[in-house]
């Protein structure tokens, strides 16, 4: 089936139809992956009542006194409570007995030098605090709270938290599996290097984990069959296949063709966009083939404007529904934009200092083929009408 013209919006939602997040298993939480559960803390923050500052621990007073020091409570000692009229040293983060009804004097409110020294006598008390600079146990997060809720992608912040509070495996949406293929007799035969192969290899591993293998196949179409047979059949078979090249309507158009013949559910045709419009994705083995241009531009727009959604949501985070739901800035267009008869995907570099302007690359409008013209750009925008310096326009980084 060829449908030309069709909108982005479109094609975004007829190609995500296709996605399907990938299978869950019990594994430990690493920064990366997804939760395939909602986790709640096995482990109270604190997980004990101590010490939230460095200085003495007493029982309440009345006002500022001499107290007797008898013992040290550094940080992983056993809890020791002081009897009235007596105090001992702590330090941050220092076991307090739980439930223990006094106070930590900061030792800045003492008359005891700040900093490594020997047990002192005595502490005088100069200041009474108007706390109690004691944490109790779980008073930042109780044994039971929930943590993250399925689809949570484990960042820095939650790997902490995760481990913090006591989680250390949980059910998890496993690890995408993804094979590239970029095709054409001209990268066999050592005509042209394959840069594209490794550009969408990194802009996958830029947008979240996953298993990529690069593949290299010519415009034979028993041979392309036989690639997409390989990569996925078995229990280890790729959860997605991505190809650049081959998806137009020429002669030797062979990805179209082995897919329109052979594939379930394929399309292919020309989306309102500028570069990149040829585009196209199908079912192999019921397997999601998504197909990108070969050109170098446009494969690298439409990497970040379909395929970076498609591998969120096979990874098992929150689905995209709209091609345009991802995060975006306000700039000034700090140079004309190039006039666009289409919708113009435009590459732009963005300055970020306490305002954000963007600018396309310099020099010759960019074609699809000027991968050099990509060097320094940060994100792109959608140009639909004349666009001159000062104007306002939205950015999404990449």
């Amino acid at each position: 089936m060829t449908t030309p013209g069709t909108s982005i919006e479109d094609y975004f939602s007829r190609l995500h139809a296709l996605i399907r997040p990938v299978s869950t298993e019990q594994g430990s939480v690493h920064a990366g992956r997804v939760l395939a559960q909602t986790v709640t803390a096995r482990r109270a923050i604190p997980p004990q009542d101590n010490s939230a500052m460095d200085g003495f621990l007493t029982t309440h007073l009345d006002k500022p006194c001499t107290l007797k020091v008898v013992g040290d409570v550094p940080a992983g000692a056993a809890p020791r409570a002081p009897e009235p009229g007596t105090a001992v040293r702590i330090m941050t983060g220092g076991a307090i007995p739980e439930g223990f009804d006094g106070l930590v004097i900061p030792v800045e409110d003492t008359d005891i030098s700040p900093g490594p020294g020997p047990l002192p006598e005595t502490a005088t008390v100069h200041r009474l605090p108007t706390r109690s600079h004691i944490r109790r146990r779980g008073s930042h997060i109780a044994c039971g709270e929930e943590i993250a809720q399925s689809s949570s992608l484990i960042d820095a912040p939650l790997l902490a938290t995760l481990l913090s509070s006591g989680i250390t495996s949980a059910e998890l949406y496993r690890v995408p599996r993804i094979t590239v293929i970029v095709t054409g007799e001209e990268l066999l035969n050592g005509q042209l290097p394959d840069s594209n192969g490794p550009m969408l290899e990194a802009i996958l591993h830029a947008t979240g984990t996953c298993d990529v293998t690069r593949l290299c196949c010519g415009d034979v179409p028993k041979e392309l069959r036989e690639v997409f047979d390989s990569a996925t059949q078995g229990a280890t078979g790729s959860d997605l296949i991505v190809t650049t090249g081959g998806v137009s309507a020429g002669a030797f158009d062979v990805v179209r063709d082995v897919l329109t013949d052979h594939g379930e559910r394929p399309w292919f045709g020309h989306v309102d966009q500028r570069p990149g419009a040829p585009q196209g994705h199908a079912l192999w083995n019921e397997v999601p083939v998504v197909c990108l241009p070969g050109n170098p531009v446009a494969a690298f727009v439409s990497a970040h404007l379909y395929l970076t959604p498609v591998l969120r949501t096979l990874s098992g985070l929150p689905r995209t529904l709209n091609v345009w739901d991802r995060p975006r800035l306000t700039a000034t267009a700090a140079a004309d934009f190039p006039a666009a008869s289409h919708h113009l995907i435009q590459p732009c570099h963005l300055t970020l200092d306490g305002t954000v302007t963007a600018a396309p690359p310099p020099g010759p409008r960019m074609r699809s083929h000027h991968v050099g013209a990509l060097l320094g750009t940060s994100a792109f925008a959608l140009i639909t009408k004349p666009l001159n310096a000062g104007d306002t326009l939205t950015v999404y980084p990449y």
